[in-house]
């Protein structure tokens, strides 16, 4: 199997690092601006009292900075395979003045103690995990009791989403773009990877499978995309 659908971290990371620096640029463009907004929606479903959030796969620090904007008392850790993602994610983050970190780790084996975190941070990340059960639970297990998961996600398990225009959007448009701007190989991957994606209906219950105590989903964008919340 080629190493990226394999989802084998040394071959992700590489993907990663070669698109950073238009890795902005495209998130924007493929989506006109939404990811932006639907981070902004998710992070409201953080703990009122939250003080330490784990930004999984953070990338070039999106996610952070909208948490920062809302709740600018919290302290964040960026995790992320990419040390060039994450050197982004410093330049971005540190504009901002917010109390952030980063760390170059596998969120499979996360370097943190039990219990630590009040919330937790991942976005368009999950795909990308070797074994997202165990990605699953090591977000349960560094979470705090009454800790919560917000994750994004494209969930397109479905016919109906494949035969959609968002669908032919993802399969066609994506990849072209994404060439034509950066990497082919890596939108290629990434419309691979969300064919293969869970059901919404199924990742809730590995939520729940891993730890969390109560599991939910919206989706957002016509079902394109979905927010999980774990509450644990």
């Amino acid at each position: 199997m080629d190493p990226l659908l394999a989802r084998q971290p040394e071959a992700i990371e590489k993907m990663f690092s070669r698109i950073a620096d238009r890795y902005d640029l495209l998130n924007h463009l493929l989506t006109l601006g939404l990811d932006l907004r639907w981070r902004r929606w998710a992070v409201q479903w953080l703990p009122k009292d939250a003080r330490l959030v784990i930004d999984i796969g953070v990338g070039t620090g999106d996610f952070s900075v909208v948490a920062f904007q809302s709740r600018p008392d919290l302290h964040i850790v960026g995790v992320d395979l990419s040390k060039k993602m994450l050197s982004k994610a410093l330049q971005k983050v540190t504009n901002l003045k917010g109390s952030f970190a980063v760390v170059q780790a596998d969120a499979l084996r996360l370097p943190f103690g039990d219990g630590v975190a009040d919330g937790v941070l991942c976005a368009f990340t999950l795909r990308n995990f070797q074994n997202p059960e165990r990605g699953l639970a090591e977000m349960a297990r560094v979470l705090k009791p009454g800790g919560r998961a917000l994750l994004l996600e494209f969930a397109p398990a479905d016919t109906r989403w494949h035969r959609s225009v968002w669908g032919f959007f993802v399969r066609y448009a994506v990849p072209l773009f994404g060439g034509l701007l950066a990497d082919p190989l890596a939108y290629q991957y990434l419309a691979a990877s969300i064919k293969t994606m869970e059901t919404p209906t199924e990742i809730a219950k590995a939520l729940r499978a891993a730890g969390f105590g109560w599991a939910g989903f919206a989706p957002l964008a016509f079902g394109l995309v979905v927010f999980f919340l774990g509450i644990k």
